[in-house]
């Protein structure tokens, strides 16, 4: 794994695109790492990596979109492995719609966060970055899913989520539980309580046990 990485990182170090893909796909294709072992354990910390490397803005905007541009190819060509990896999917499948805020530019961990719940059996619908209040509001009423999960990066836009949640819980009609994640939570245990959300999730692990929980709920009924 740490091998896989540094291969990886090296090549986007580089600005590689053909040879990180190259390595990525190779590597699931291989069966040497699975989905979430290569977006949680990988893609991830190589791209969080470009803070470190660039500590002005003069390289470091650029160099991050170049980054996040190869990460996003490389986690739209993992989707076929994603749909192999994740558990069926039946009418019983709950149904969530993943989503960053209005003026969140950062979508790449919500991308992720979808395919995780994909993997977890969930009937997941990415919506993406920039997403306005009256347009999840829309979603909510064709998809009805029982959860929406609410991705955010920078810091700044809390205070826009806060305003969100309240506007979705007093307009919905059905029960939506309200999941937030992403970089702008992790390093605050009390911002998810402060803007509302019931769930906090921060990784795959978190969304695995959640689907645990829903589980063990329906065997007991």
């Amino acid at each position: 794994m740490e091998n896989l990485y540094q291969k990886i990182l090296a090549a986007l170090q580089a600005e590689d695109k053909e040879q990180a893909v190259n390595f990525s796909i190779e590597a699931l294709e291989k069966n040497e790492v699975s989905i979430v072992e290569l977006y949680q354990d990988i893609l991830t910390p190589a791209l969080a990596s470009v803070m470190e490397e660039y500590k002005t803005d003069e390289h470091l905007v650029w160099r991050e979109h170049v980054r996040s541009g190869i990460i996003r190819t490389i986690v739209e060509l993992s989707y076929p492995y994603v749909l192999k990896q994740r558990k069926p999917l039946t009418e019983e499948s709950e149904k969530v719609l993943v989503i960053c805020p209005e003026f969140e530019d950062h979508e790449l961990g919500a991308k992720m966060v979808s395919d995780f719940f994909k993997l977890e059996g969930f009937d997941s619908t990415f919506i993406g970055a920039r997403t306005p209040l009256w347009t999840v509001l829309q979603a909510i009423d064709i998809v009805k899913p029982t959860y929406l999960s609410i991705s955010v990066t920078n810091y700044f836009n809390l205070i826009s989520v806060k305003k969100m949640i309240e506007a979705i819980k007093s307009y919905t009609e059905h029960d939506v539980t309200i999941a937030v994640g992403g970089r702008a939570f992790q390093s605050n245990p009390n911002a998810a309580l402060e803007v509302g959300a019931d769930l906090q999730l921060l990784n795959y692990e978190d969304i695995k046990k959640l689907s645990q929980e829903i589980s063990e709920d329906e065997t007991s009924i």
